[in-house]
């Protein structure tokens, strides 16, 4: 992905002195901000995990007193102690967690899946014999039902393999 894609994804201002960085504060305060949204709503009560009658995408904490406080106790403090010491002590979680953003959009995903079955559309790539073999072996992954899918395994091995060939690729190109 070239500079001039990413300043048409995420806008030329996000991204004008370090793309990278400024990337992945990008990722970090979208996932923390779903996380503390959930938190908030689960302390109001408006969230219940499991609960269809309380979906996280409807929970409206504007004006709420407890998620005011919250709030004020997660802001109040800056950059004056850790980032992961804070979010403990506001919600009670002090590690990012992309489990609140699958929460705020499982209603969508479930929509989605009963309509690629009603439809018969399917994810992924269809398994085409052997021809992708070597690079199926090599990533660990596992064929399951005609799609590739990720194996339970996690071998040091085929990352370490991957992750050389990648920096030899990069190399040879820039020569």
């Amino acid at each position: 992905m070239n500079v001039k894609n990413i300043y048409h994804l995420f806008g030329k201002t996000s991204v004008e002195k370090n793309p990278a960085r400024n990337l992945t504060r990008y990722f970090v305060s979208t996932v923390l901000q779903f996380q503390i949204h959930r938190a908030l709503c689960e302390r109001t009560g408006q969230f219940i995990p499991g609960d269809p009658s309380r979906p996280l995408h409807k929970c409206d904490i504007y004006r709420n007193p407890e998620a005011g406080k919250i709030l004020t106790r997660l802001m109040e403090r800056g950059s004056s102690v850790p980032w992961t010491q804070t979010l403990q002590e506001s919600i009670g979680e002090s590690r990012l967690n992309g489990e609140a953003l699958r929460d705020y959009f499982r209603p969508l995903e479930e929509w989605l899946r009963s309509e690629n079955l009603r439809t018969g559309e399917y994810l992924g790539w269809s398994y085409d014999g052997d021809y992708c073999k070597f690079s199926i072996e090599t990533a660990g992954l596992q064929v399951y039902g005609g799609f590739y899918n990720a194996a339970s395994r996690h071998d040091v091995s085929h990352f370490a393999v991957l992750l050389i060939a990648s920096f030899i690729i990069t190399v040879f190109k820039r020569w």
